[in-house]
């Protein structure tokens, strides 16, 4: 994370965890982002962490349940992250490039199949992302919030139309066609949507005014 707010965060690597424990789920964040979750079996997730399907249902129900808390606790990371970036005495201009690069180092992680595997029509993996969006707009709407207290955000706009057009162009970030657009490169698609959103068609301040 190449900002100086958010220097001494950590990624999960799942060492808190049981040893076995740990090992499935490092084992299934490879093998998802290598395959996406619909393509992973059990079977291959116990085979490539090496150990038994009774080892594996000691910790986890089914293959879902290790994909939720995966992503639960890359969502604690996000929001822990995000609450950093609120708390920090910085202007509006400094959070708005910690927040960018918090963005870009969450979808660093992700890859384009992983992701594509998420956007499935599946009910589960819908209320799934469904949940993780609810509290990702929670956090949007506080910043946006906060930002009008300070005066940073014009206090004319609507925090409700803010946040429709952010769900609106984060919707179409997810698409298919938005996708193939940039070619699958994540990175270059998440700055986009970021510096658009925050910044509009001027883009985003040079660095040195952002200190």
């Amino acid at each position: 994370m190449p900002h100086r707010i958010l220097t001494d965060i950590k990624l999960p690597d799942f060492q808190d965890r049981p040893q076995k424990e740990g090992d499935i789920m490092r084992t299934a964040e490879r093998l998802f982002m290598q395959f996406g979750y619909k393509k992973v079996s059990v079977e291959e997730i116990c085979r490539e962490a090496g150990v038994s399907k009774v080892t594996f249902y000691k910790y986890f129900s089914n293959k879902f349940a290790v994909l939720e808390d995966y992503m639960s606790v890359r969502l604690s990371l996000g929001m822990e992250t995000f609450e950093r970036i609120r708390a920090t005495e910085a202007s509006l201009q400094e959070k708005m490039q910690a927040m960018i690069a918090m963005k870009e180092s969450a979808i660093s992680q992700f890859t384009p199949v992983f992701i594509h595997s998420l956007l499935d029509a599946d009910p589960a993996l819908t209320a799934l992302m469904g949940r993780w969006n609810e509290m990702s707009m929670a956090a949007i709407k506080q910043f946006f919030i906060d930002g009008q207290s300070s005066g940073e955000i014009h206090a004319a706009y609507s925090v409700d139309f803010l946040l429709h057009v952010w769900t609106v162009m984060g919707a179409d970030a997810r698409s298919p066609e938005m996708m193939t657009m940039y070619g699958n490169d994540m990175m270059k698609l998440s700055r986009d949507f970021m510096s658009f959103l925050f910044y509009g068609t001027t883009g985003p301040p040079p660095e040195n005014q952002t200190k």
